[in-house]
């Protein structure tokens, strides 16, 4: 059966978006934002074309969103949030056009928060709306190894810290040392994102019960987290089918990949900030834990 739906894949960073993204075109979907002529990689790097992924780096230099938010009035401007950790307001009929410009049997990725405006616009753009969520502690260690990185644009922020600072500012959030950049912590960020679930046509999915066994979990539960995603993208869901993407589900070639496994946080941290983490975290964890993580053995 072919792809019918237009998704939109959303997560907090570094929360597992390359594996969705990797089951979901194993199932058979494309990027929306996909370019493979020079000139349209050349249009996405300018910012001549539409985001290919909702977040920071590419919303900020769309040069349409500058335009509207140049020449428009601050006061009667409507606008809504893309990016978690570094939001980029963009103007609601714009944020409209991309959503709805998304074609069938395609994805675009974000990091988007939840706010009632953004929640109507997917809503009335009839997304199906696949969301991936993952303990905080592993997405705080590996979001602080990505931007420590020398090419991010927060790196001189945080290699200016001291660790114990760096796992503050990402958790707690506040203005970048060096860039002046006003950084969203990541436990409000995960607020925003849990907000979803209030939603319709959401489906949360737990990175620990999709990674299977080459990241520390299950292959049962993998197999009961592929499954899920195909009934709610009205795909057929045979043991053959299912096996076969469990299998090809675990890229280490992508970008941001970096190790891709459960539970790395508890080798990071030591155990005075593991006490402070999980003590910052404690409300998302418990309502991490109200979701359904699916079966872990036959």
């Amino acid at each position: 059966m072919k792809p019918i739906h237009r998704l939109l894949i959303n997560s907090m960073p570094k929360s597992g978006t390359h594996l969705l993204i990797l089951v979901v075109e194993l199932l058979g979907y494309q990027d929306h934002g996909r370019h493979d002529s020079l000139w349209r990689k050349a249009q996405d790097r300018l910012g001549l074309s539409a985001p290919m992924v909702l977040a920071h780096q590419r919303v900020q230099r769309n040069w349409k969103r500058r335009w509207l938010c140049a020449v428009r009035d601050n006061n009667n401007r409507r606008t809504i949030p893309m990016d978690v950790v570094l939001p980029v307001r963009v103007p609601v009929d714009l944020a409209n056009q991309w959503l709805n410009d998304i074609a069938p049997g395609c994805y675009l990725p974000g990091h988007l928060p939840w706010t009632e405006t953004t929640a109507h616009l997917v809503q009335a753009a009839q997304l199906k709306h696949l969301l991936i969520v993952r303990d905080p502690r592993d997405v705080l260690v590996s979001f602080v190894h990505y931007v420590t990185r020398p090419e991010h644009l927060l790196s001189a922020d945080f290699l200016s810290l001291s660790p114990d600072q760096r796992l503050i500012l990402a958790t707690e959030g506040g203005q970048g040392p060096h860039s002046g950049r006003q950084i969203v912590g990541l436990r409000q960020g995960f607020a925003s994102i849990l907000d979803w679930r209030r939603e319709p046509d959401v489906l949360l999915v737990r990175f620990e019960s999709l990674i299977g066994e080459r990241g520390h979990g299950s292959s049962i539960a993998q197999r009961h987290a592929v499954r899920e995603i195909c009934q709610f993208l009205n795909l057929p869901h045979d043991n053959s089918l299912i096996e076969h993407i469990c299998q090809r589900a675990f890229d280490t070639g992508s970008a941001t990949f970096r190790r891709g496994k459960i539970g790395s946080w508890q080798d990071e941290l030591s155990p005075d900030q593991i006490q402070r983490c999980t003590e910052s975290f404690t409300q998302i964890l418990d309502q991490l834990a109200e979701l359904p993580a699916g079966p872990t053995a036959d």
